[in-house]
């Protein structure tokens, strides 16, 4: 049998913390749950990750990850309009794919236990913020959406994105994020696209 290498062995880790994260919270994510749940010894868990903290850092490295899969998606596209739009829907065809991740988002209590996690979730949301703030003010530039404070239309592009997937969450995943995306994409045009 061929060994894992250290790579596939801490993404293999931080897979199985997702999942116990993802079913029953994280005030139950535990290194002894976890190195039951991986099927090894809680030292070995350690001499991959130093600490729960780090552990948590990993999953919050799959944010990176995603960001940097949906920055190159949205680059393919050539007006702000279908940047913003390719913004919107790639979030939702990425959760709908990876409902797990959903535990993470809404997982307020992980980021407050440790100043460490909560700037790097603050690093995360001011780097993806500041995409569609510049998707935005470009947009606002050539007229593609109506001229209201950038701020104020990050928070309804981001908000709705939220709302959307709480509700998807909250209802045991019960229907299709990636065609309610398909809608949420159509309001917020009607919302937000200037007519010619």
């Amino acid at each position: 049998m061929a060994r894992i290498s250290t790579e596939e062995r801490q993404r293999i880790i931080v897979d199985e913390a997702i999942r116990i994260i993802h079913e029953s919270g994280y005030q139950s994510f535990s290194i002894r749950e976890l190195s039951k749940r991986v099927g090894i010894s809680e030292p070995a868990i350690y001499r991959h990750f130093l600490n729960k903290e780090d552990i948590v850092l990993g999953i919050l490295g799959r944010f990176n990850e995603f960001d940097q899969h949906l920055f190159n998606n949205i680059n393919e596209k050539e007006t702000p309009k279908e940047r913003i739009q390719s913004f919107v829907k790639f979030h939702f065809d990425f959760l709908e794919n990876h409902p797990e991740m959903t535990s993470i988002i809404f997982a307020e209590d992980m980021f407050n236990q440790s100043k460490i996690i909560k700037e790097k979730m603050m690093q995360i949301i001011i780097k993806r913020k500041g995409v569609i703030k510049g998707i935005v003010e470009e947009a606002k530039q050539k007229k593609q959406i109506v001229d209201i404070e950038s701020s104020e239309l990050l928070t309804v592009i981001l908000g709705y994105i939220r709302l959307v997937v709480l509700e998807w969450r909250l209802s045991n995943f019960t229907f299709s994020l990636s065609e309610r995306g398909k809608k949420t994409v159509d309001t917020l045009e009607k919302l937000l696209i200037m007519k010619p």
